[in-house]
Parts: structure tokens; sequence; C-alpha cells
């Protein structure tokens, strides 16, 4: 499970190929395949760097005002946590073993 302060690790086997009005993510050991509309690109990108789910939320509010800071919240998390359970993000557990 993702938590909001530990910064997020991309799995560096995806592939990401963007096209008009979103992007897909390729995972080549299991075949996944996942679109992303604009905004699921721009959060993908975000995660190229370390960083937490409390700042995509911060980057987000940014770029849209007038959306309500609950609302980004729930829908980055919600995001983010889909991404993860379809091994879009480096195991944590062995990243820390590694360092």
């Amino acid at each position: 499970m993702l938590n909001e302060h530990n910064n997020l690790l991309i799995n560096q086997e995806i592939v990401l190929r963007e096209e008009e009005g979103g992007a897909f993510l390729f995972e080549p050991d299991t075949g996944r395949l996942c679109h992303l509309n604009t905004l699921g690109t721009s959060i993908w990108k975000l995660c190229r760097k370390p960083i937490t789910s409390s700042q995509i939320i911060d980057e987000i509010c940014e770029e849209y005002p007038a959306t309500q800071r609950e609302q980004i919240s729930k829908d980055c998390l919600l995001f983010l946590e889909e991404l993860d359970q379809l091994g879009f993000f480096a195991n944590r557990e062995d990243h820390e073993m590694d360092s």
C-alpha cells in the first residue's frame, strides 16, 4: 500500500509511449498495458523523480486551482494505488535492500 510521505519509485522496466491526448504504460515482464489520459501522463512524469503522493497532489492542485483539493487528493491517491497494484511502481522493499 502506498504511503503519501514515502517517495514513489517507478518500475524502471516500464515503457511510456505518448500519444495524442494521453499515453500508454507497458510492463514488458507481464505484458500489462495501461492507458493514461493527459492528467495521468502528467502524474506519471512527476514520478520520474523522487516525489511523494503529497507532493504530486500539491503540484496538481497548483495546475487545477478551481478543483477542490479533497477531490484531487482522492483521485490522485486512487490512480496511484491502481498503478501500484498493476506493478508499475518498483517494490519498495527490494529498493531498500539495494540501497
